[in-house]
């Protein structure tokens, strides 16, 4: 079974947002797991009228804000789960939807609404793929490189 998510890149001047997840919430009892840093992402629910709505309101629940800009879509990442998450997710596999954002709020505003996220930070686009350590996310970001940095630039 496939899960469908959303995220996103985001932007605010020559920086990229990241998160540090310690937790999955979509299951019974949160599970705890190694805090890594990734892009904001989730699973769309069935109560999302659209793909949009599932972007804006993951952004809020993991960044306190939906304060952003949709710039583009990147297309989808795109990975499989490891066995003790698809024995608790239901799931073998995720696609993720991922687009381009710009924030276009203040900084202070980004305070997590989810116990999943325990820091919220802008960090040089050249720094990114060092601090990212899930291969496929680490992979997707590397090979939309240019077309990111381009983005940046241009907006």
């Amino acid at each position: 079974m496939i899960r469908y998510a959303v995220g996103g890149i985001i932007k605010s001047e020559d920086t990229i947002l990241l998160v540090k997840k310690g937790k999955v919430m979509d299951v019974e009892k949160p599970m705890e797991v190694k805090p890594e840093w990734d892009f904001p992402k989730g699973g769309i629910k069935r109560d999302d009228l659209d793909i949009q709505e599932a972007l804006f309101r993951e952004l809020d629940e993991e960044t306190g804000t939906s304060d952003f800009r949709i710039i583009g879509e990147l297309g989808t990442l795109e990975f499989e789960f490891p066995a003790a998450m698809k024995e608790k997710l239901g799931f073998e596999r995720q696609v993720t939807y991922m687009f381009l954002l710009e924030f276009l709020g203040d900084r202070a505003q980004l305070q997590p609404k989810t116990e999943e996220i325990s820091e919220v930070v802008f960090v040089k686009i050249d720094e990114v793929d060092e601090l990212l350590k899930l291969a496929e996310t680490k992979e997707f970001f590397l090979n939309n490189l240019d077309e990111i940095k381009s983005w940046i630039v241009l907006r």
